[in-house]
């Protein structure tokens, strides 16, 4: 008995070994289970919305080297817009500084006169994404309403210096202080301070206004540097209503106002129809809710150039009840509605509620640019200099006078003006500094615009052009909403139209425009435009400007842009045709001028040791010869329709001979005899006279009809001339005014005998008669010509004799 307890005893020990043991796995498999669905669990977080941004700045533009660049982008476009809401001539201030070198820290200031900020409602306006006043339908430069709010998180990000800010709102009279940071975690602001200033504390010296300053981290490399200029300069040039005073460690530049002319401001515009979508269909809905309405007034309503019939048709298409309350209707029946309106054609969307920069402006602005450009040879940094020019500030004027196209020259500009001292040139104020303002004024400038819809947005493509005068080389403006576009050139469509537009609408070849105006002739890798000093201005405006990337600097080509694009493009090509050929005339008149010189003493010499004697004034009569032959074209009555190519050089060398022949060789030389100088006359009219005659080609077809009306001549006569051949080489031709009448009756006298006797068939070589006449010609030529070689030679020996 004790040993069959014993070894009950024992397996029972051992069964609950194997049971613990079996508990251990199993819960150690369900650790590791536990451990490995943790491992694979999806987190969800929710990241606020400057956090986002702050993370993603590329999207807004604020990379890297660019930081600086979009700060003071963003906060020169905010200043534009608010003045241009209520039409107010812009005043802008801006100030960019270094506040330490070794930290790569700046202090960036800007200050305007516009409407400022409800001071209720400014810092969730400088600090909070995805909250802005720009969230409609209507042209304006910004696309986000994120630029401010990026400058103030990158400054809270970077620095630990408060976001100062002064306001003075046009609803308000008084003037508010304020110290902001951004909370990034919570896309909220963080008020450190509020106050309300006295007057004698006022930073804003305007009735209303906005000015911040703000401290960021970032490096100002050289090419930054030039684009910061660059684009204050061109900012300028769109807007010349505005005064724009930049300063920087370089010195003060100021760009003046040069017209109080401003474009009309844009006004916010009800969507197209062809862009609903189901979202825009809720929306409008629900802003009638608390309205008892039909669902056609909502359409008609919400959207442009839908009236109400056509609402009531197209709700009725779909099926759907008139008299049913637009709460009932569900996301089915509003997606019918949206379905029949992307199939259903409507007029094209309005235009009056853009506001395009216009001809007046934009001509004023190419007819004086302003740059800022660095003095080479200079080794002084960190020099302030002041660059202000005095120019006069234009009015309402036209800048065409009536009758004339959109080409402005640069002496039509000028006395437009109304105030006519020429303007002062950029003086510093210290001698030492490494930039200056420069303003560049062109020969001529010419303008168009087109108006198009792009993706059913209503879009004005507006095309400027100055060429010459200071311009020194080929240079492609591009704006969009009147912002400059300064990177990403390459990949413009304003690129591609200038590639594809050719330079042969100027009436100049490619070859034409290497030759003339390239300084490098040999090269072939530079485009044949960009030889030309010429500037292409493109500015596209839309209530949606079809960006590639969200950084906003180059458009795409969508729709029918490029065509618009390339036809304005065109025709100020043939509007500049006329300037570049004049240039081409006189450049080549020149060119004559200098090879005629070169060869005339030679000339002068030659006729000085053939005569025997020697003129002084030989010399100045061939100059001014040269000069009056290659300053206006010779008139010859001659028809050009019958001659040659070849042959329409030849009445220019008559006339050329005829010039020689009328200028007085011997001036010193007096004779008292008045009866050989009038037979000399007479002779020399008749050497012209037949040397015309000898060059020209005669009209068959204007000889016979005149002298068919002339009775004098023979029927005899008129029947020959009716069956000559056309092809004939026939040098004969009409006798000039002044001709003796006794030719006329001694060449009737001969037909009338040639025609007595019969007709006889023979064969007659012409070519041999034209040889003879040919020689009866020349040596009547001499003929004529040696009268008066006669009576020079005797007026030489009677000086001689003398």
């Amino acid at each position: 008995m004790p040993n069959k307890s014993a070894s009950t005893v024992l397996d029972h020990a051992e069964e609950k070994v194997k049971l613990k043991v079996e508990v251990e796995e199993l819960k150690r498999d369900n650790s590791k289970s536990t451990t490995n669905l943790e491992k694979y669990k999806i987190i969800y977080n929710k990241k606020a919305e400057s956090e986002f941004f702050v993370d993603n700045s590329a999207l807004a533009g604020f990379t890297g080297e660019r930081i600086l660049y979009m700060a003071i982008r963003e906060l020169i476009e905010n200043s534009l817009d608010s003045c241009e809401s209520f039409s107010i001539l812009p005043s802008i201030k801006i100030s960019l500084k270094i506040f330490d070198q070794s930290n790569d820290l700046w202090t960036l200031t800007c200050e305007d006169n516009g409407t400022g900020i409800n001071s209720d409602k400014l810092p969730i306006a400088v600090c909070s994404f995805l909250t802005s006043a720009k969230y409609m339908e209507k042209q304006q430069r910004g696309l986000f309403g994120v630029g401010l709010k990026m400058v103030a998180a990158f400054s809270t990000k970077d620095t630990d210096f408060p976001i100062k800010v002064w306001n003075k709102s046009i609803d308000e009279q008084d003037e508010y202080y304020f110290e902001l940071r951004t909370d990034i975690g919570t896309n909220k602001p963080i008020v450190l301070s509020k106050k309300l200033l006295l007057k004698q504390h006022y930073r804003i010296q305007y009735t209303s206004g906005f000015r911040i300053e703000v401290i960021l981290r970032a490096k100002l490399v050289p090419v930054t540097k030039n684009k910061i200029y660059e684009y204050v300069s061109e900012t300028s040039i769109v807007n010349p209503y505005s005064s724009i005073t930049f300063e920087t460690d370089d010195g003060v530049f100021q760009f003046n106002r040069r017209t109080s002319i401003m474009p009309n401001p844009a006004q916010e515009i009800l969507p197209h129809p062809s862009d609903m979508d189901l979202k825009t269909l809720k929306k409008a809905i629900s802003k009638f809710q608390t309205q008892k309405m039909s669902l056609p007034k909502i359409l008609s309503s919400s959207f442009q150039k839908l009236s109400y019939e056509k609402a009531k048709d197209i709700v009725t298409n779909t099926g759907l009840s008139l008299k049913t309350p637009t709460g009932d209707f569900s996301e089915h029946d509003l997606i019918k509605i949206v379905n029949i309106c992307k199939k259903t054609k409507f007029q094209n969307p309005n235009t009056d509620h853009l506001s395009p920069i216009g001809r007046e402006v934009l001509t004023i602005g190419m007819m004086s640019e302003y740059t800022i450009v660095s003095n080479k040879g200079n080794d002084s940094t960190g020099v302030t200099a002041t660059a202000t020019a005095e120019e006069p500030i234009l009015h309402d004027t036209n800048l065409n006078p009536p009758g004339t196209d959109d080409t402005v020259t640069a002496s039509t500009f000028e006395s437009t003006q109304n105030e006519k001292p020429t303007p002062t040139p950029f003086k510093n104020n210290l001698s030492k500094s490494n930039f200056s303002v420069k303003v560049l004024k062109p020969v001529l400038t010419t303008y168009t615009s087109r108006t198009c819809v792009i993706n059913n947005r209503p879009t004005v493509v507006e095309t400027g052009l100055a060429y010459g005068g200071d311009i020194p080389s080929f240079k492609l403006y591009r704006f969009a909403n009147k912002i400059p576009l300064l990177y990403d050139e390459g990949s413009d469509v304003a690129r591609e139209v200038i590639s594809e537009v050719e330079i042969n609408k100027m009436g100049i070849t490619k070859k034409q425009a290497k030759e003339q105006f390239s300084v490098n002739k040999e090269s072939k890798k530079d485009r044949v435009i960009e030889v030309l000093p010429l500037h292409i201005f493109f500015h596209i405006c839309s209530t949606k400007i079809p960006y590639k990337t969200a950084g906003k600097e180059s458009i795409a080509s969508e729709g029918e842009l490029k065509y618009y694009m390339k036809s304005c493009l065109s025709e100020l090509y043939r509007k500049l045709s006329t300037q570049i050929r004049k240039e081409l005339k006189l450049k080549e008149a020149e060119n004559k001028i200098r090879l005629y010189k070169h060869y005339l003493p030679f000339i002068v010499d030659s006729i000085n040791e053939s005569l025997g004697s020697k003129n002084s004034k030989l010399n100045e009569s061939f100059s001014r010869l040269i000069e009056n032959h290659l300053s206006k074209k010779p008139q010859i009555d001659i028809d050009i329709g019958d001659a040659s190519s070849a042959d329409s050089t030849l009445p220019v060398q008559a006339s050329h001979k005829m010039d020689l022949a009328d200028i007085d060789m011997e001036p010193d030389i007096q004779d008292t005899k008045d009866t050989e100088d009038t037979k000399d006359t007479q002779q020399t009219q008749k050497a012209k006279e037949t040397k015309v005659a000898a060059f020209s080609k005669p009209n068959l077809n204007k000889l016979e009809r005149k002298k068919k009306d002339n009775k004098r001549v023979d029927l005899s006569l008129s029947g020959k001339l009716s069956k000559v051949d056309p092809t004939r080489n026939v040098t004969k031709n009409k006798k000039p005014k002044g001709t003796d009448k006794k030719l006329i009756i001694k060449e009737k006298g001969t037909t009338n005998k040639k025609n007595k006797n019969p007709p006889v068939k023979t064969s007659v070589n012409r070519t041999k008669i034209n040889k003879s006449f040919n020689k009866s010609s020349n040596q009547s030529k001499t003929k004529e010509v040696q009268p008066t070689i006669d009576s020079y030679s005797k007026r030489v020996n009677k000086g001689k004799k003398k």
